[in-house]
């Protein structure tokens, strides 16, 4: 089990070698690549020789015994534009197995969409994105968000269920849900398909106020989810994506924040995997 972090603890504009370099200095090893945050003019992902940048960050994370395990792509389901297409090669390249991509989870008009036409318009949209995971070597996950029907991980479960692939799974991200007044620990309930990956966040239970705090700065009762994931047969790793309070702060602070995500993180892996041990 693994203890990774989003490098989106960087802002926008963070030069990715500068970000691996000092992610390792405080202890990460493994590194969820945020290329949501790479979508932008005049990022790496946007010139005409961004597979030259993808092939010397692989370099550079192989020669400091860094890896990029997971990534969060640059849109949802239906996007078919450059940055999402050059997303899957990127993982490829750096040889990330899995890739968050947001369902689609409401209307043009940000109106939210029910559960069984956010089932039938992600069965409809996501196939061809398989087809690339497919060709890359990525498995796509879905994740539960803040609107309509994926705010529920039931119904995440449900599509994984009727979408049937090798290359397609689900993130359980527990702030998005404790911040939808959704019981973080239902997890565990039998109709629940695991999920393959995990978001760790915090907030303070605020209506939709998704927070992304380090892990106990906010009101989740991490012990009580723990269990509940232990019971569940989680057996992916723990990714953090706890990065507002390092992108937000200045740089000469950064370093410390992130840091002390890093002690967070291993104290409650090693509180799930002794939970785990007298569970089992």
């Amino acid at each position: 089990m693994k203890t990774v972090t989003t490098t989106g603890v960087f802002p926008n504009g963070h030069d990715t070698s500068d970000a691996l370099l000092r992610l390792k200095d405080v202890g990460f090893r493994y590194l969820d690549l945020a290329i949501d945050y790479l979508d932008y003019p005049g990022s790496p992902l946007s010139s005409p020789d961004w597979k030259d940048w993808a092939k010397s960050l692989a370099k550079l994370a192989e020669k400091n015994g860094v890896s990029y395990t997971h990534a969060h792509a640059p849109g949802g389901a239906s996007s078919r534009n450059e940055y999402m297409m050059r997303s899957f090669e990127l993982c490829e390249i750096l040889g990330i197995k899995y890739m968050v991509v947001h369902p689609i989870s409401r209307h043009r008009d940000k109106s939210p969409i029910e559960e069984e036409e956010f089932l039938k318009l992600n069965l409809e949209f996501t196939p061809p994105l398989l087809e690339l995971a497919k060709k890359h070597g990525v498995t796509i996950l879905s994740e539960n968000l803040l609107w309509g029907a994926s705010i529920d991980p039931r119904i995440i479960s449900k599509l994984v269920e009727r979408m049937d692939s090798a290359y397609f799974g689900w993130c359980y991200d527990i702030g998005h849900a404790n911040c939808q007044e959704v019981d973080v620990c239902i997890i565990d309930q039998k109709d629940i398909i695991t999920p393959l990956s995990l978001h760790l966040q915090d907030n303070n239970g605020i209506f939709h106020k998704d927070e992304h705090l380090i892990p106990g700065d906010g009101n989740i009762n991490w012990e009580r989810f723990l269990k509940a994931l232990a019971k569940s047969g989680y057996k992916g790793d723990f990714v953090l994506e706890a990065h507002h309070q390092s992108r937000e702060a200045p740089d000469d602070q950064r370093d410390a924040i992130i840091k002390r995500l890093f002690c967070k993180a291993e104290e409650l892996k090693a509180q799930f995997l002794r939970i785990k041990g007298e569970i089992q």
